[in-house]
């Protein structure tokens, strides 16, 4: 393992013109002691189990819709968004290669939604049609940059142990879609005022899963920078074999 953790980042380039922010994620990790590889698992199918066996840690980015067919939902709801099966087939197998090694891994909005639907859980395909909810989870791209809405930090949860803090905290928001039903061996490590799951982790293995974006606001928000370095840290321990 080299001195500073290697943490490979799924993207997909072509959605790249829209995700205007994703140059801080990069630049946070690197501040933070990582050395950030990036992945493009938008393209063609590759062999990314390889990869993950170069590197100490997994960093799965948000971006656009999970594919319905793959939870049970329906592939000609309107409200799908720029859904990619090449990048969910990939992500999905990253993740399930870095589970097999116990590697640790943070995923990121549709990141959370993907890991969520790989281990068998659901989706609300449209938050505001289907949950029903009048928090706005989805501010536009540029608004990550400020604060949305409140979620409640569980105080026993590995997000508490990065964060250094528990109970209420702002954070910014850029999603239409969310979890309905949670995957076995997960735990909720945080929800919105409205319920909605917006963070949660594996039982068994370093797996966390956030709705909000750290990785945008770690340069202005204490908090965010925080999150991004204990995921760093936990990159640098040895990984136990599973």
């Amino acid at each position: 393992m080299a001195s500073k953790p290697v943490i490979a980042v799924t993207i997909a380039g072509r959605e790249l013109p829209a995700m205007v922010h994703w140059r801080l994620m990069f630049e946070g990790l690197s501040q933070c002691g990582a050395i950030p590889v990036a992945i493009d698992c938008g393209e063609t199918p590759i062999e990314i189990a390889m990869l993950l066996e170069q590197v100490d840690g997994l960093l799965i980015s948000g971006g656009a819709d999970v594919d319905p067919s793959r939870y049970g939902g329906d592939p000609e709801d309107p409200s799908l968004r720029g859904v990619n099966s090449v990048r969910d087939a990939n992500e999905i197998a990253a993740f399930e290669a870095a589970w097999a090694r116990g590697l640790p891994t943070l995923a990121i909005c549709r990141g959370l939604q993907l890991v969520n639907v790989a281990r068998g859980g659901t989706l609300y395909a449209d938050l505001p049609r289907d949950f029903g909810t009048a928090l706005n989870h989805r501010l536009g791209e540029e608004a990550l940059l400020q604060s949305a809405h409140q979620v409640e930090i569980d105080a026993d949860s590995r997000l508490a142990q990065w964060m250094q803090t528990s109970g209420a905290i702002s954070v910014n928001s850029q999603h239409h879609q969310g979890i309905r039903t949670l995957a076995d061996g997960f735990t909720v490590a945080a929800r919105a005022t409205d319920g909605l799951v917006e963070a949660y982790e594996s039982l068994t293995r370093p797996v966390t899963a956030i709705q909000w974006h750290p990785e945008i606001s770690w340069h202005n928000d204490d908090v965010a920078r925080r999150l991004l370095s204990g995921f760093v840290t936990s990159c640098v321990a040895p990984v136990p074999a599973y």
